[in-house]
């Protein structure tokens, strides 16, 4: 019978993949941010900065559910361990 845990794992580096390109993507978002700070026009800036709040805003949110989804299925492990060695 194959190994609950096992079947995790690939999850798990899932998860820190995705974690580490939403870290990549928030490097290009703070580049593009700082290269918009330079933009003559304050209409343009105020919506630019608008934007990125918003953004920054859901990045946070996804990587808050991406630890909460990693915590979750760390969990699960642990319970999975427990039951192997009642068994």
């Amino acid at each position: 019978m194959t190994d609950l845990g096992e079947l995790l794992d690939p999850v798990r580096r899932q998860v820190i993949d995705l974690k580490d390109a939403l870290l990549h993507a928030r490097y290009r978002y703070d580049g593009l941010d700082l290269i918009l700070e330079g933009v003559a026009d304050p209409k343009v800036r105020g919506a630019a900065q608008e934007i990125f709040a918003v953004a920054g805003e859901k990045m946070n949110a996804v990587d808050d559910l991406l630890d909460e989804l990693y915590r979750e299925l760390s969990d699960l492990d642990r319970k999975l361990e427990t039951l192997d060695r009642k068994a």
